[in-house]
């Protein structure tokens, strides 16, 4: 095309420069000639005529030769606007003012602008162009895209956005919105796609900037560009439509993820293996491996995380356990036992860490139920949960991925411990009380009587935890007139009882006639004492007590209390 441009081109020069000389070179011949005439005046008529005619010749020879180079330009010439014609290109020349360019088939452009937390809505960019910012923590919160087509395919462009708090937008076509405006909720993923005969000639690419990530890789077509279930933002975006038949200037689509997946608690999962019992079922993150209350001893643990591999995060648990004999094992990952099995060695504590994005997303929080302290409180990301030189075995355990942000699944204090409980020697219990343990009342009350001892023990529990409460000195029968021995129930009470010579007051009955009560005291008086010995066997069977003690036995032993008399 540019060569036949040239060739018309260069046709018009030629032609206009062949008429200037022909004009020229015949004035001057003229007026060489006529000059000649005037110098050489031997030179007849007829010989100037005869030369004038010579120079006109050839005068006419050039011209005429001009004439047919300009002939066959204008054949090339004509030849070109006939290619014109057929092809549908334009040379630029302005040959005829009516006609029209024809639009670039293969041209598409694109346009898009996000609206950003404390921005609003940004300008708008095209072609690949950030839109949205970088290193500010600012999230997107919706997009607006639109396409500049000036091809003849029909269609257009759809795309959605993955809203917290909402989920999966429905799809919207160019021109609309896709978020929310004024509802401070981040954009965490989009896709996008080309519709109709768009879709058949043009790719759309594009790639999103997230936070703790960055740019993610370039990805077209639908798919997924961010993070799902991270509760992670958007904060920029690129895009581009490159034509298919392109070979290069296209982003490159590698095998890096172009959005990463999040996970649940639920993925994670263990299992502990336990003395006299073996592996325990798996159990999900959050619930507890291993048994309490039965001081059994957890051997080992296994904690495998199960997730979509396409779009998994980067990174995998690593866990070791403080083994009974041993100290600590080496470093194990998911899917790996550590501890042993078949030598009664107990784990005392375990250390817990995330890597790579997991650990970026998430912390890991682990308590540990170890003997003589129970549960403790969470340790997370790598510190020691149980014990260390104190040889307390962990008998069960609780996992829980958290991301990053949310709160712990409960207090992070006491979480180890390297010292023993301190538990007092029980005190060795008297024979009153050792006697006491194995006997049951119908109250929480229970009356033992030493007749021996002289002494009355009043307690307060149930079988087998009795506490003693009261210790009394007495005064049971004496040998000729002894107490009753046995087990006995109270079943009545009375103020008072005597005889013309002497009073007893607040008795209280267990067996027939006799009865626990005070001292003798002068007839009807409570403050002359007429016998008041304790501490020996003096009465005629009943139990003598102090009036105050006596007193309180009638106020506060309740009929159906046991009683041993031995």
């Amino acid at each position: 095309m540019k060569k036949l441009i040239s060739i018309m081109l260069l046709s018009v020069l030629i032609l206009a420069a062949s008429t200037v000389y022909a004009d020229e070179l015949s004035d001057r011949i003229v007026e060489n000639e006529i000059g000649n005439l005037e110098v050489d005046s031997n030179v007849t008529e007829n010989t100037v005529v005869e030369n004038i005619a010579i120079e006109n010749s050839e005068i006419e020879n050039k011209v005429s030769s001009s004439d047919e180079l300009s002939s066959e330009e204008n054949d090339e010439s004509s030849e070109v606007d006939k290619n014109i014609e057929k092809t549908g290109c334009s040379t630029g020349a302005n040959t005829d003012t009516d006609s029209e360019i024809e639009p670039d088939e293969h041209y598409i452009g694109v346009r898009y602008a996000a609206h950003v937390q404390n921005i609003g809505w940004q300008n708008e960019v095209s072609d690949g162009t950030t839109s949205g910012t970088t290193g500010r923590g600012l999230q997107i919160e919706a997009i607006n895209i639109a396409l500049d087509n000036s091809t003849s395919y029909s269609g257009g462009i759809s795309y959605a956005s993955h809203i917290k708090n909402i989920g999966w937008q429905n799809e919207v076509s160019g021109g609309n919105i896709s978020g929310t405006v004024g509802r401070n909720l981040q954009i965490e993923a989009i896709k996008m796609h080309l519709t109709g005969e768009l879709s058949e000639h043009f790719d759309i690419y594009y790639r999103t900037h997230i936070a703790d990530v960055g740019w993610m890789p370039w990805t077209k077509n639908g798919q997924i560009s961010g993070s799902i279930g991270l509760a992670d933002r958007v904060e920029a975006l690129e895009i581009r439509i490159i034509d298919k038949n392109e070979l290069s200037n296209k982003p490159v689509i590698t095998s890096e993820k172009s959005y990463l997946q999040g996970l649940a608690n639920s993925h994670l999962t263990y299992s502990s293996h336990v003395q006299d019992i073996g592996n325990m079922p798996w159990v999900s993150g959050g619930n507890i491996t291993g048994t309490t209350g039965r001081k059994l001893r957890i051997e080992g643990i296994n904690i495998n995380l199960s997730q979509d591999t396409a779009h998994s995060l980067t990174g995998t648990i690593m866990y070791r356990t403080h083994v009974q004999d041993i100290g600590w094992t080496g470093w194990k990952t998911l899917g790996q036992y550590s501890g042993t099995s078949g030598r009664a060695k107990q784990v005392e504590a375990i250390e817990i860490k995330l890597t790579g994005q997991l650990a970026t997303f998430y912390n890991i929080y682990y308590s540990s139920h170890i003997e003589n302290y129970g549960w403790l409180g969470w340790a997370s990301n790598g510190q020691t949960s149980g014990s260390t030189g104190i040889s307390y075995r962990v008998e069960a355990l609780r996992i829980n991925l958290v991301r990053k942000g949310a709160p712990a699944p409960g207090s992070v204090a006491n979480y180890y411990k390297n010292k023993p409980v301190y538990t007092p020697k029980p005190a060795v219990l008297d024979v009153m009380s050792q006697n006491a343990q194995v006997r049951a009342s119908s109250t929480r009350w229970l009356i033992m009587t030493d007749t021996s001892a002289c002494q009355v023990g009043v307690y307060s529990g149930s079988y087998g935890n009795w506490s003693r409460v009261a210790l009394w000195s007495c005064g049971p029968g004496k040998p000729s007139t002894p107490t009753v021995k046995g087990e006995f129930t109270i079943y009545g009470r009375g103020k008072s009882f005597g005889s013309r010579s002497y009073t007893c007051w607040y008795y209280t009955q267990f067996y027939g006639n006799y009865l626990f009560h005070s001292v003798l005291y002068n007839r009807g008086s409570m403050t002359q004492i007429q016998d008041g010995t304790l501490g020996k066997q003096v009465s005629h069977g009943c139990v003598r007590l102090d009036i105050n003690n006596a007193k309180w036995l009638y106020d506060n032993i309740p009929n159906g209390t046991k009683v041993v008399i031995y």
